[in-house]
């Protein structure tokens, strides 16, 4: 092979050519599974390499996160005319709230623990790939519905932070207890890092109950927890057939956050519905509700060890916001590394 050929003759007549890329390439080999330059300890240890996807570093002030926060709630309340907020049953106004939880869940699932690549830290989630995966499609419209607050407070807020913020601001505003917020995160200047981090799991039939499994053990999260973070999720919003394909809303209250989810998916008989304009298959509730829900939530109700935790949260609604609160907290601080082990967030628990 010429390409190869020629890269062992240099090698051959150059001993410091060949050093230097047998170093670099242990290096690599040796390391990457260690995630970001910031877990790695000790005098040895290199610069941050490209493969390492480094992020600059926090700026020196951050935003006052109060303000922020305050701008942030008034927002979700609005509705833009580009992009109108859905009118959701039964206070039928406008809310972009479950929107906002969807951008920053979809922010940090991409987290995992086998190489500590993907979380919410860069938000990588504006650039390609991850802006052009299915799943994220109008993902764009709600970064485009935060920008005037980004420009509004510059260098000193994060894309990163704004989205993590903006999600917490908006459970809150749904019913979450206060949840803790841990600011000093940075951007990424592409999407280079997310390369190998799309999606495994999109609700469609082909899902099983071992691929949920195997996100939630990717992720850092016990099947529990995982049942406590899609509870909630499935317990806002609705889903548009524009969008993922799907149509409905999971629960009769899809502007609160509680369990809802849980208690609708036991008490409901499904039956096996197809999305007039898309052709997806999904279910809907017995005598024509207008409740609905995915293949892939229906695992809640069969899989013993998700139905488990799944009827823990449907009888007790207390005990679901502090799981599902913990959860959220563990997932949007997961990639804010302090060496090997630490957490630069542990302090704000």
């Amino acid at each position: 092979d010429p390409s190869y050929r020629a890269i062992v003759e240099r090698f051959a007549r150059d001993q410091g050519a060949f050093d230097h890329a047998f170093k670099h390439a242990w290096y690599k080999l040796t390391t990457r599974d260690m995630g970001p330059r910031a877990r790695c300890t000790g005098p040895d240890v290199p610069p941050a390499q490209p493969w390492q996807n480094p992020l600059p570093p926090p700026p020196e002030r951050l935003a006052n996160f109060t303000a922020v926060a305050t701008e942030v709630r008034a927002l979700l309340g609005r509705s833009d005319p580009a992009f109108p907020a859905d009118r959701l049953p039964p206070l039928d106004r406008p809310d972009y709230g479950p929107l906002m939880v969807r951008l920053a869940s979809q922010c940090f699932s991409t987290f995992r623990v086998t190489d500590w690549l993907g979380g919410c830290n860069g938000a990588r989630i504006r650039f390609p790939p991850e802006r052009d995966w299915p799943d994220n499609k109008a993902l764009d419209r709600a970064l485009l519905l935060l920008r005037p607050v980004k420009e509004r407070y510059g260098d000193a807020l994060s894309w990163a932070d704004l989205i993590v913020l903006t999600g917490t601001v908006a459970l809150e505003r749904a019913g979450a207890s206060e949840l803790p917020f841990c600011g000093g995160r940075t951007d990424a200047a592409d999407g280079a890092g997310s390369a190998f981090l799309a999606p495994a799991v999109s609700g469609s039939r082909n899902d099983t109950v071992y691929r949920i499994k195997q996100t939630a053990l990717l992720m850092g999260l016990s099947p529990r927890e995982f049942t406590a973070l899609v509870g909630g999720g499935h317990s806002l919003g609705q889903m548009h057939p524009s969008r993922s394909g799907y149509a409905g809303a999971w629960t009769a209250d899809p502007s609160r956050l509680d369990n809802s989810f849980f208690r609708t998916l036991f008490a409901e008989t499904w039956e096996p519905f197809t999305v007039p304009s898309t052709g997806r298959q999904q279910y809907r509730a017995g005598g024509g509700k207008e409740l609905y829900m995915l293949h892939t939530d229906l695992f809640f109700r069969f899989d013993p060890e998700l139905a488990a935790a799944a009827h823990d949260f449907a009888s007790d609604n207390a005990l679901f916001l502090r799981e599902f609160s913990a959860a959220w907290t563990k997932m949007v601080n997961a990639d804010r590394f302090d060496g090997p082990t630490g957490n630069l967030c542990h302090h704000h628990h």
